[in-house]
């Protein structure tokens, strides 16, 4: 049992930088365009402009968006939530019926065992949780906001991760596309035999601020987009809930598509023994009906380079819970825990 032996003061000191936030590093998200294709149909929108500058993929997702009309006073700032997703043709870019968007990212994505919840990327789009037909959110109390018994809106497009930019491997239950598809291949992706959610522009819809309800307002630092939102949150919770509620659900986490590498056979680091990526790309579906759009791409910090470096049970949160973990052994000789005695 040695392995869940810890040091007090490291420990102590990593429940103490849980509060803070996450601090910007741009090697953590995509850093180049490497090739896009608008198709056609892509988006216009409320602007009347198209959706087609690339570059507002590069970078960390969006965490303040200005208010449409509707749901907020023209060029009012608002942080983006799970109800108000970013939305300007500078924040997110479509991809057009059989169009395509490849990004490199700023450094290798490893597959960490250490990983919250065991994903290693995450895509980030402009889904969101439906209000009923002619509501919106006025960027008032979030625990006023009601959402509806209905579906989170998203516009698949499929998602394939390499090494090199040339050989692929797609997140599909396709055969015939998972590894190294041919997107020339007018079938592709054949079948709509996506992972579950591990397509771009779904579940989880973006939150761009920590939820911190005070006197000067409800919103407090930025998410952290290189956090996954934990598993058990589901899409069906987001329903008739408040943004409040969905808000808390989220912690510090920024929401979007978290994916796991390890389910591909790729080539694995000779130092560090792991499989990594450094490529992603998007392909929109021919005829998917779709056109969605993609605000960033995110790696998965490890528990070591985060506070959760003092998450014990591995359930991605630092709470009493890994602190009564922690009592448990705390004392005892290495190699020795209460099953021990």
């Amino acid at each position: 049992m040695a392995e869940k032996i810890f040091v007090l003061p490291a420990v102590l000191a990593v429940f103490a930088a849980g509060s803070f936030g996450y601090v910007y590093e741009p090697n953590d998200f995509a850093v180049e365009v490497v090739d896009y294709v608008p198709g056609s149909g892509i988006a216009t929108f409320y602007t009347g402009q198209l959706y087609d500058n690339p570059l507002a993929a590069l970078g960390r997702p969006t965490i303040d968006t200005i208010g449409d009309g509707s749901a907020a006073s023209p060029g009012q700032m608002v942080p983006v939530v799970p109800v108000y997703p970013a939305w300007q043709p500078t924040e997110v870019v479509c991809i057009g019926f059989r169009g395509h968007l490849t990004l490199r990212l700023g450094r290798r994505v490893y597959d960490e065992p250490d990983n919250p919840f065991g994903k290693d990327l995450i895509v980030f789009g402009n889904s969101f949780q439906n209000l009923s037909g002619f509501e919106y959110w006025l960027s008032g109390d979030p625990s006023l906001v009601l959402t509806k018994n209905k579906a989170c809106t998203r516009e698949p497009a499929a998602v394939s991760v390499s090494q090199d930019g040339e050989n692929w491997f797609t997140f599909t239950m396709d055969e015939s596309y998972r590894v190294n598809p041919d997107f020339a291949d007018a079938n592709f992706p054949g079948r709509y035999g996506f992972l579950g959610d591990f397509f771009a522009d779904g579940f989880a819809p973006t939150l761009g601020r920590v939820y911190k309800p005070n006197r000067s307002g409800w919103w407090g630092e930025p998410t952290d987009p290189t956090l996954p939102l934990d598993p058990a949150v589901l899409e069906t919770d987001l329903r008739n809930t408040t943004l409040a509620q969905i808000a808390l659900r989220y912690g510090k986490s920024a929401g979007g598509t978290a994916l796991d590498i390890s389910w591909f056979d790729l080539p694995t680091d000779p130092q560090t023994g792991r499989k990594w990526i450094q490529y992603i790309r998007f392909d929109n579906p021919r005829n998917s009906g779709a056109t969605p759009e993609i605000d960033a791409v995110a790696r998965v910090r490890s528990r070591k380079e985060t506070s959760l470096a003092a998450d014990i049970t591995g359930d991605g949160r630092v709470d009493l819970n890994d602190l009564a973990e922690l009592s448990r052994f705390w004392m005892m000789p290495d190699g020795t825990g209460p099953e021990d005695e």
